[in-house]
């Protein structure tokens, strides 16, 4: 899920300014480790984890009008297909080292947001905002 969020954004990447493109740069590991301890705040309060599964096998479907020039077919005819299946999937975890975890991502979170600030203000001397 994550990463169609980021290809939706991809767009938008390309109209940023360089300021912009650097300060989200500066910025990435901090969003990462948000999404990791909203993630692992989520697990504790659920009492378990969420994994996804991808499933993909072949069907065989009922196809019309398939393929072009020389190999082209007309009509009804069988065809094979990949189906891809995304399944969320309960899985138990351990209680106190999932709060471990959080407790040392937020301790990684203040070190990465100070460095992050440090970028920001590094980007914003190189990239100055003209207005």
């Amino acid at each position: 899920m994550r990463h169609l969020i980021l290809l939706a954004l991809l767009p938008l990447a390309a109209c940023a300014t360089p300021g912009q493109r650097c300060e989200r740069a500066a910025t990435e590991d901090l969003r990462v480790i948000d999404l990791l301890i909203a993630e692992t705040e989520a697990n504790i309060a659920r009492g378990y984890a969420i994994t996804r599964e991808v499933d993909t096998s072949p069907r065989l479907r009922v196809c019309y009008g398939q393929g072009w020039g020389h190999h082209s077919r007309t009509g009804v005819v069988f065809c094979n297909r990949n189906e891809t299946v995304v399944r969320d999937r309960p899985v138990a975890i351990d209680l106190k080292v999932e709060e471990a975890k959080l407790k040392s991502l937020r301790a990684k979170r203040n070190e990465t947001a100070s460095r992050a600030a440090r970028r920001i203000a590094a980007c914003r001397q190189q990239y100055p905002v003209e207005g």
